[in-house]
């Protein structure tokens, strides 16, 4: 008996190992995330389809208990435009739709297939449609990562939702950028420099696009964060101080993975809440659009 309880331990033990394991690994992370993720607070609409291309399409989480009056999320997933899926997100949106936000998650084009600005043509393109589709609620973008700077770049060059016929200021009502990088320092590898040539430092970057109206926005970034370094929050922030704009959260302990990690039920931690904070607290519309 006392063997098999050590072997039980033991075995425990093992599990529990992988499972670290696995969650450093984003992709292997959502996957398990979203195995054990309840369905019970929404309806998917999967793979609607805004245009021609095979990853011209965007799954919709409408929560059960839906409520108008609150803005529709739209998450722009990571994976260093390279890379990702909508689908790995289940686990995110659920995040939100318990609370009664209904979400939408898109795809966009990815490199070796484009480089910038195409995923943004992309993103503005899904978010018109979105629009379309919904066209009485307002926006809030979320993004992680290579998301977050799509997110970021739809306000900071509105000229990609403008085309589309998407006055920003007066329909997205606020930005939660994710561990997104800003310019505040160049990419140094790749396929990230063939992706950006130039390495976000000129007209790639959101620091080049400060003199013009913006949303507000949530710029929080883990203070462990080897990937997007939190330098990327602090320095957009700084530039944008004055303007009642931004609102920069660097969370201790965060690593790359944690922003979107603890949106899952599975986790504790004070991220999600940050998340909610900021979009319960956006303003409401007085009839001059929500750019400052």
């Amino acid at each position: 008996m006392r063997r098999f309880v050590f072997g039980l331990l033991a075995l425990i033990i093992i599990l529990l190992l992988a499972y670290a394991l696995i969650l450093r690994s984003e992709k292997a992370s959502a996957g398990v995330l979203n195995m054990i993720t309840p369905s019970g607070s929404f309806d998917l609409k999967a793979d609607v389809s805004f245009g021609d291309h095979p990853r011209d399409s965007v799954d919709y989480y409408l929560a059960a208990d839906s409520d108008d009056s609150k803005p529709l999320i739209v998450f722009i997933h990571g994976g260093g435009w390279s890379r990702g899926d909508k689908s790995m997100y289940k686990f995110f949106a659920e995040g939100l739709t318990s609370e009664g936000y209904d979400v939408a998650l898109p795809n966009y084009r990815l490199y070796p297939e484009v480089i910038y600005p195409e995923f943004l043509t992309d993103n503005a393109r899904a978010i018109a449609a979105i629009h379309k589709a919904y066209p009485t609620r307002y926006l809030v973008l979320i993004g992680h990562s290579a998301g977050a700077y799509n997110a970021l770049m739809m306000a900071f060059k509105p000229q990609y939702l403008d085309a589309e016929g998407i006055a920003a200021c007066y329909t997205v009502r606020g930005i939660v950028s994710l561990a997104g990088p800003t310019g505040a320092l160049p990419v140094e590898k790749e396929p990230t420099i063939s992706i950006f040539p130039e390495r976000l430092q000129g007209d790639d970057s959101t620091l080049k696009h400060l003199d013009q109206p913006l949303p507000p926005m949530l710029l929080l970034n883990g203070d462990e964060d080897s990937s997007v370094h939190p330098e990327n929050a602090r320095v957009l922030g700084a530039a944008l101080q004055g303007r009642n704009i931004a609102t920069v959260k660097i969370v201790k302990g965060a690593d790359h993975v944690d922003p979107v990690k603890e949106m899952s039920h599975t986790f504790e931690g004070p991220i999600k809440q940050h998340i909610l904070d900021f979009i319960e607290k956006l303003p409401e519309d007085e009839g001059d659009g929500f750019c400052r």
